[in-house]
């Protein structure tokens, strides 16, 4: 169990899934450097399309290769560039041991951490990510450091529990609806997040763009957020019985997403922004369409449209099984693409893809049990599957189905990212795949024979 110190100093912010870096979060057993980055230039391009699409928007075979910034400005304005792009998240220390040159028994800056994952990221084959991964700050406590910080919260009795790569709120300030009534947030202050945020992000997208990697921004969604401030049981519970506390925090909450949203629109790392809302579970939505109509589609609103105003896509992300909530997304909130289009029998990627062929999508090789339980071959004729089905119609950016953790070994995520460079190029050898596959397919049933 880890108290979360009442002297945390936030280091910076990275996405959805590392939000910060702490000196005092008592879990950290090798805890990191907190010196502030300095801010940086970077130019990243103002549009999707400005000084990159020409030529009747085709690309001429004479240019010299892309950057992966240059590609995925293409992808995003449904252009084939010349390949599929790799996107994911790594939170996975072998991986930054190996490709990255992470030593366990060093003590790094933030800074050091960003050249580490970019090295990861280059050396083991993905194009884009989201996140920045400290291997000894999680990014639980992160998250209430950000609520002490920007909503001045008591810093008092909250404390974070961790079993491997998964960490809880083990205990908050309050267990009912009463004491949760003593322990409001307040509205942050949109200054103080800039001069936060603004540093790290131009941080990173320097670093990232000397490794020819995009970095795409994130921010936790309000419905997300504010169950994770509450407890979920809690949170569901004041819906019916104290509604007006649960609309305050949201609003705490959407408040500070778009105060991130604002500040990354003003210089974006790449064209569009990652929001994590995880509103379904495996068996299907964890709330009903009906209350995110209404409790959700104003505020998702209110963080997308300055976006929009400066032609920057919005990826909205949630785990589970989609159902009933797709359309919410798709249809209503009109989200540009979705992510990580989970498998083992939440959603079926290919038939989103049928039905909004438009939208795009990230993720789908299975990290439940493929990834880290398949063989090579296994993870290889996945990927190709993906290519095969998936791929000719674009707008398709493959990873896992929603991130790579300690438990997925270096190969199979490795053999993943090969795969998608060596069999994703334009126009798709759909032949070519399948015969690769026939390879495949033959050699697991001569296993099972033996």
């Amino acid at each position: 169990m880890n108290r979360i110190s009442p002297s945390l100093k936030i280091l910076g912010g990275w996405g959805v899934s590392q939000e910060t870096a702490t000196e005092n979060t008592r879990y950290a057993q090798k805890p990191h450097s907190s010196d502030q980055p300095k801010e940086q230039s970077f130019h990243p391009c103002s549009s999707l399309t400005d000084n990159i699409i020409t030529n009747n928007h085709r690309i001429p075979e004479q240019e010299p290769a892309m950057t992966n910034y240059e590609r995925f400005c293409y992808a995003l304005g449904h252009e084939h560039a010349d390949r599929i792009m790799t996107y994911d998240l790594l939170d996975n220390v072998e991986i930054l041991k190996h490709y990255g040159g992470y030593d366990p028994a060093k003590t790094y800056s933030f800074e050091e951490l960003v050249e580490v994952n970019a090295r990861a990221l280059k050396g083991i084959g993905v194009n884009i990510t989201r996140g920045i991964h400290d291997p000894v700050n999680h990014w639980m406590g992160a998250k209430i450091a950000n609520w002490i910080r920007f909503f001045g919260v008591d810093p008092d009795r909250w404390e974070v529990s961790q079993a491997g790569d998964t960490a809880w709120i083990s205990r908050r300030p309050f267990t009912n609806l009463k004491e949760l009534e003593k322990n409001m947030p307040s509205l942050p202050d949109h200054d103080a997040v800039r001069e936060w945020y603004a540093p790290v992000l131009s941080l990173i997208t320097s670093v990232f763009e000397s490794y020819d990697l995009v970095f795409v921004g994130g921010i936790e969604g309000p419905i997300c957020d504010a169950y994770t401030y509450v407890d979920t049981e809690l949170f569901c519970t004041a819906i019916f019985d104290a509604p007006e506390l649960i609309g305050h925090i949201m609003d705490c909450c959407c408040s500070f997403s778009a105060s991130v949203a604002r500040v990354y629109a003003e210089n974006p790392s790449s064209p569009i922004l990652f929001m994590g809302e995880d509103i379904a579970g495996s068996t299907g939505p964890i709330f009903s369409p009906g209350f995110i109509r209404q409790e959700g589609l104003p505020r998702w609103r209110r963080i997308r449209d300055p976006l929009r105003e400066k032609d920057i896509r919005f990826l909205f992300h949630t785990d589970g099984r989609y159902g009933s909530l797709l359309p919410v997304i798709f249809d209503e909130f009109d989200a540009d693409g979705l992510n990580p289009v989970e498998r083992m029998g939440c959603n079926d990627i290919f038939a989103i893809r049928d039905k909004y062929p438009d939208k795009l999508l990230f993720g789908n090789v299975c990290c439940a049990s493929t990834l880290p339980f398949g063989s090579v071959d296994d993870v290889e004729y996945e990927t190709l599957d993906l290519i095969e089905r998936a791929g000719p119609l674009g707008r398709l950016f493959i990873g896992s189905s929603s991130e790579i953790n300690d438990l997925v070994p270096k190969e199979n995520a490795a053999i993943l990212y090969k795969t998608v460079l060596d069999y994703g190029s334009w126009p798709i050898d759909c032949a070519r795949i399948g015969k690769r596959k026939a390879e495949l397919a033959s050699r697991r049933n001569a296993r099972q024979f033996r």
